[in-house]
């Protein structure tokens, strides 16, 4: 299983990207002049989801013919591939860059200045509907 990891508004990656963890406490990378887009090259990782056999056993029972194939749906990622006096590391760009991008609601303001708090709960509001966009790529049944 994976570590845990810290949630952070989207806003924030570029600046996020100046750390990494090491035993759980913040590190800097100390890059200087550092620009996300243009010192990291982009790449892209198509995943897929499928369907589950639970889901195609209750498909093919709907099914006329009683038949159901597995379906799979591809999901894009992007990353960022950067590096910084000989060490590579990588950036996970998805929710800041491309076809789906995170973007501000209509009308919110900047989250510059908010303390954590309000910051935090300015980024659960706006990102419920970008969750419930994944969530249809992901998880199929009920």
């Amino acid at each position: 299983m994976a570590p845990p990891e810290n949630t952070f508004p989207v806003s924030s990656l570029e600046q996020r990207a100046q750390f990494h963890s090491v035993n759980f406490k913040d590190k800097s990378r100390k890059l200087g002049d550092f620009d996300l887009k243009r010192d990291c090259e982009l790449l892209e990782l198509v995943q897929y989801s499928c369907t589950t056999p639970e889901q195609q056993a209750k498909r093919a029972m709907e099914s006329p013919d009683g038949r159901a194939r597995m379906e799979c749906f591809p999901f894009v990622r992007l990353f960022r591939k950067c590096e910084n006096k000989g060490k590579v590391f990588h950036v996970e760009t998805t929710a800041w860059e491309g076809q789906n991008a995170w973007k501000p609601p209509a009308g919110s303001r900047p989250t510059a200045g908010m303390s954590n708090k309000e910051e935090t709960a300015v980024y659960t509001e706006s990102t419920k509907s970008v969750f419930a966009k994944y969530k249809e790529l992901f998880w199929f049944g009920e």
